[in-house]
């Protein structure tokens, strides 16, 4: 299918004119429309907490889930991004970090700055691993690489803590580039990376 794809058929194969399955990004818009829906239905005031959902929303969030492992399974960096969130905070689904972790790790290894600020936390907490500061620095540096102002911030943090290094100019340098790229998320926005919750 990715080879018909390539070459400029998108919709139905050339030979029987049967519909193709949808591709990456068609998969991660229909499993977005679905969440969504969800979402505004048992957390209208997006306090983060959901309800157990009903059997009939449960079915539609199950077949998002699947549109989306498919999404990631082809490439898409954003579905692995969206099903680390779903099973970090149990998002319609039992909370499982071992599945969160398995998905930003596909997304991180991909260079998703999202994926590896979460990596990162999941190290730094202990959360479905066991606490190792020296993982959390590297997807800390990653996600700072790519000017991710929590990333850089929490670098800040455990190198004043002597956490992963003790380096008190590193840290200082670390709160800087901090607080620049909050103000520069003040004024523009859309040059900074997306934020994240930290767990």
């Amino acid at each position: 299918v990715s080879e018909l794809r390539a070459r400029g058929v998108s919709e139905t194969c050339p030979l029987c004119r049967a519909a193709l399955p949808p591709g990456p990004e068609k998969l991660y818009d229909l499993a977005g429309r679905v969440f969504m829906k969800i979402a505004r239905a048992v957390d209208p005031n997006r306090t983060g907490t959901w309800p157990a959902l009903s059997a009939s929303q449960q079915e539609e969030m199950n077949g998002a889930i699947v549109m989306l492992q498919e999404a990631m399974d082809q490439g898409h960096i954003l579905a692995a991004r969206s099903i680390g969130d779903i099973y970090f905070w149990g998002k319609g689904v039992a909370q499982d970090y071992e599945r969160a972790m398995a998905a930003y790790k596909v997304g991180a290894e991909a260079g998703d700055v999202g994926c590896q600020f979460a990596l990162g936390i999941m190290y730094y907490k202990g959360r479905g691993v066991a606490v190792d500061y020296e993982q959390a620095r590297a997807w800390f540096e990653k996600a700072a690489a790519q000017d991710h102002p929590n990333a850089v911030c929490q670098l800040g943090v455990m190198y004043y803590d002597g956490e992963g290094i003790a380096d008190a100019e590193t840290a200082q340098d670390a709160h800087v580039r901090h607080l620049h790229l909050e103000r520069l998320a003040a004024v523009e926005p859309h040059r900074v990376a997306p934020r994240r919750a930290v767990a």
